[in-house]
């Protein structure tokens, strides 16, 4: 029983030094989650929408060339007074041709795609930063959580040997008529009991390796002590990750609606053009120069403007929701980091007070100084107190890390402050 619990105070509260830096090196296996390639793509995807919209002002153009044979000859070339003095005439006819138009942007269309562009990008790197967070986070909450439950099951083994024990020990005194059945049938419920509590720990066990799998991309099981959560550091809360990426959403919508409205003005392009023929020997060219004005007249474009203004009144209150939604989410983090906190200095003197009661209890009850039902209660407090610490280190973690996503923190950052709590000595 002894070098049971050994073990015990080994697995759950001695630090090897042999598994520093384990959380980290995990950390960065997630690198290669799809979700971030995902978004990294998505990043692409922006940058090469801004790309176009700046082009855009560059106009565009095109290359001709045909080949024609018709029925009879036809005229090669266009309609020009020097062309009439000699027209030309052939039945096979080639035709080369370039033009280019440039707009001219008066009503700020191509302005407003620029901004709604660049805005789609600033959003996307948010989005990259947070997804990259999100899995760093389920990465980080189901190993701590993982390591809680790994170190519950070792002691839990402990305490079931223990009461085992002491089954066996009250069914000789049964037959020897030194305890009642009583206490027979208390000791055998409180190993039932126990028995229950490890397949339902099995099944938190099985959950949290999916959980870390997924994460990570391999299945683990951790091989240290839960690490002290890094210290809490305060925020602004307009400044954090959801609202300032709410508010690139609300700016990139603002501009596609100004770029649907301003489409709706009339549109001035100044265009050349040059075109060569060649035809029963003759090659006769012409080029020009021109200035389009070009007034819409597109009844579904003034709906398709409305629908974007409502999605841009909608992102900017959806920007407000957000801000509110991250205040009460950093508030609950840091009101469920400090209980956590709280809990771990409470937990810590109660599990090491515990721990002499039951060794002296063990003592009392052997000799017939205290009743087998308060020694097992005893041993019962113990080893609630010892799991509800594991709980409280796991939480203050996962908390910390919540925050961390709330934040923005970058993910270089982020594993280094877990770095350097699993190398700071215990």
């Amino acid at each position: 029983m002894r070098r049971g619990f050994v073990s015990v105070l080994t697995a759950g509260w001695l630090i090897s030094p042999a598994w520093g830096g384990e959380l980290a090196d995990v950390l960065r296996e997630t690198r290669d989650h799809p979700a971030l390639a995902a978004a990294a793509s998505r990043v692409d995807a922006a940058e090469d929408a801004l790309s176009a919209a700046r082009r855009r002002s560059l106009g565009s153009g095109g290359v001709l060339i045909e080949g024609a044979r018709y029925e009879d000859q036809r005229f090669v070339g266009v309609l020009s007074p020097q062309a009439l003095a000699r027209p030309p005439f052939a039945r096979d006819l080639m035709t080369y041709g370039v033009a280019y138009s440039v707009p001219i942007d008066w009503a700020g269309v191509i302005a407003a795609a620029r901004r709604a562009g660049a805005s789609d990008l600033a959003a996307a790197h948010l989005a990259e930063r947070q997804t990259v967070l999100v899995k760093l986070h389920a990465a980080t909450s189901a190993y701590v959580r993982l390591q809680a439950l790994l170190s519950q099951r070792d002691i839990l083994a402990v305490q079931h040997e223990r009461v085992g024990q002491t089954v066996q020990r009250v069914e000789v005194e049964v037959q020897t008529e030194q305890s009642s059945t009583a206490d027979l049938r208390l000791a055998q419920a409180e190993l039932a009991r126990l028995r229950s509590d490890e397949v339902r720990l099995a099944g938190e066990i099985a959950a949290q390796q999916a959980i870390l799998e997924e994460a990570v991309g391999r299945r683990l099981l951790p091989a240290q002590e839960i690490i002290e959560s890094p210290p809490w550091t305060d925020a602004v809360t307009s400044d954090l990750l959801p609202n300032t990426l709410a508010e690139a959403q609300a700016q990139a919508a603002a501009a596609q609606a100004r770029e649907l409205q301003r489409s709706l003005w009339p549109t001035l392009a100044a265009g050349g053009e040059y075109v060569q023929f060649d035809g029963n020997g003759e090659e006769p060219d012409a080029w020009s120069l021109s200035a389009r004005l070009s007034v819409p007249i597109d009844p579904a474009s003034r709906k398709r403007t409305e629908s974007a203004q409502a999605q841009a009144q909608a992102a900017r209150q959806a920007q407000r929701a957000a801000l509110r939604e991250a205040e009460r989410d950093w508030l609950a983090l840091h009101s469920a980091y400090q209980t956590a906190r709280a809990d771990i200095d409470a937990l810590a003197a109660e599990t090491t007070a515990r721990r002499e009661v039951v060794r002296v209890q063990a003592e009392l009850q052997r000799v017939g100084l205290v009743s087998l039902e308060d020694f097992l209660r005893q041993q019962r407090d113990q080893l609630e107190a010892e799991a509800r610490l594991t709980q409280a280190r796991a939480g203050a973690v996962t908390a910390w890390s919540a925050a961390q996503v709330l934040r923005g923190l970058s993910s270089a950052a982020y594993v280094s402050a877990l770095e350097a709590q699993e190398a700071s000595p215990r």
